[in-house]
C-alpha cells in the first residue's frame, strides 16, 4: 500500500477494532509509532462480517464497515484505536456502520430474530437499548 498499490487481506478478528489491534500487535512495540502513521496514511477501509442465522433458517451477513476518514486517520495516528468504535457509531452518514448497527437494521427489517441479533452484538446492552428506545 505504501507504493500506491491496492492491498487486500483477510484476518480473523471479531470486528474492525480487533482487526486493527491484531495488525498492530504483530509488530514489536518500538515499531508501533511508525505503524500507526503508515496505517493512518494508507488504510482505506476495514470490512468485517458475521454470518448470523436468519428467520428463514439460512445465514445472512451482518457487515461492519470502517472507512478511514480524516477523523479515523487522526485516531489511528495518535494510537487511539480504542476510540474508533465510538467514532464509527457517530458516522453512519459517512458509510460506516458497526456490527450493532448492522444487527439493529437486520432485526428492524425482520430478517433476524431478536435473540439472534442480541447474541451476535458487540454490546448486547447497547443494542437492546437501541431496539427498545430508538
Amino acid at each position: 500500500a505504501n507504493t500506491g498499490h491496492l492491498a487486500i487481506s483477510t484476518l480473523h478478528a471479531n470486528n474492525a477494532n480487533q482487526a486493527m489491534e491484531r495488525v498492530i500487535n504483530m509488530f514489536p512495540q518500538e515499531l508501533h509509532k511508525q505503524l500507526f502513521m503508515d496505517l493512518s496514511l494508507n488504510l482505506r477501509a476495514v470490512i468485517s462480517q458475521r454470518l448470523v442465522l436468519a428467520v428463514d433458517g439460512k445465514r445472512c451477513a451482518a457487515i461492519e464497515i470502517l472507512i478511514n476518514t480524516p477523523h479515523i486517520a487522526e485516531l489511528i495516528l495518535k494510537g487511539e484505536v480504542d476510540q474508533i468504535k465510538e467514532a464509527m457509531e457517530g458516522s453512519g452518514q459517512k458509510g460506516m456502520q458497526t456490527f450493532d448497527m448492522a444487527l439493529h437494521n437486520l432485526y428492524k427489517e425482520g430478517r433476524v430474530e431478536l435473540e439472534e441479533a442480541l447474541s451476535n452484538a458487540d454490546s448486547r446492552t447497547n443494542l437492546e437499548a437501541k431496539i427498545n428506545f430508538g
